[in-house]
């Protein structure tokens, strides 16, 4: 099998992946993944290395100097790197798990927590005191990237129950984790690894559970319509999706300029999210009326 026909197979459906993922960060990711390939690393060794790389960038940027900021972006794109290989060496190994599904979504919350918060303080030694501080836009930003990001979840999780023709696919896949506790429970084991299983399945429901959100809509539209409609949309919210914010972010802490990371967070991003609520409304009310037609 040659590396493209490997790529794909390592990837998830492409359109539950962002262009820049595929472009950039994915096929770097897999290189890293091919050179690695015929040793036992497993997925959760990625995500423990993408966490260090985490750890490191946020070492960096609190160092609040110009170079302080350049290596904290180097290991912020090593960590974006390394995020995408956990998930892609599991569908190529077949040996994804829940527990390492729920690391995964962890350390992405915690890099992202960790990141944003030591550049603030950086800028904030870094900067005098102005009319704003720029460490006051740093955190404006990451609250309106995480509200972009789970805008776009919400809009590709519903797109995915389109293109499946099923509303209740990731309410399911909750059920089947409900039930895969209980059969453990049964069981009785009281040994260590039976007890990390039921711990890992625990929290795993609850991460599922909270990212399912209000999911469980049903389908209101007819799927090949609103595919057509959509596939664009779904397109243009990823111009606010993760991996945009990062690549702004990597740029801005490379040329040590805060005020671009908060312009394409908070300017543009918060415009750009007004912009596609009214723009799906419009798609929203032309499948309605096709719909009633």
């Amino acid at each position: 099998m040659n590396w493209l026909k490997e790529y794909k197979l390592s990837l998830k459906n492409l359109h539950a992946e962002e262009p820049l993922d595929v472009y950039f960060y994915r096929p770097i990711a897999f290189i890293v993944v091919k050179i690695f390939y015929p040793l036992p690393i497993t997925p959760n060794h990625y995500s423990l290395a993408a966490l260090l790389s985490g750890i490191a960038a946020g070492y960096h940027f609190l160092k609040g100097t110009a170079l302080g900021f350049k290596w904290g972006a180097f290991f912020f794109l090593l960590f974006a790197i390394l995020d995408c290989c956990d998930g892609m060496v599991a569908r190529l190994k077949k040996n994804g798990t829940e527990f390492g599904r729920l690391i995964d979504g962890i350390v992405d919350y915690l890099v992202n927590v960790i990141v944003y918060t030591t550049i603030a303080l950086g800028l904030k030694k870094q900067y005098s005191p102005e009319l704003i501080q720029p460490w006051i836009l740093v955190v404006i930003a990451g609250v309106s990237k995480a509200i972009h990001s789970i805008s776009y979840d919400h809009y590709l999780t519903e797109y995915l129950s389109y293109e499946k023709g099923d509303s209740g696919f990731v309410v399911r896949e909750i059920e089947d984790l409900r039930n895969r506790l209980e059969e453990s429970k049964k069981n009785n084991g009281a040994g260590i690894q039976v007890r990390v299983r039921r711990f890992a399945l625990n929290l795993y429901l609850m991460y599922s559970s909270i990212q399912a959100g209000t999911q469980e809509k049903p389908l209101v539209f007819n799927p090949r319509q609103y595919c057509e409609k959509n596939l664009r949309a779904l397109r243009m919210w990823s111009f606010i999706g993760p991996s945009v914010h990062i690549s702004v972010l990597i740029i801005a802490c490379i040329l040590n300029e805060p005020t671009l990371l908060f312009f394409q967070a908070v300017v543009f991003g918060n415009l750009w999210l007004m912009m596609m609520f009214i723009y799906q409304c419009k798609i929203n009310q032309q499948l309605a009326e096709e719909k009633a037609a």
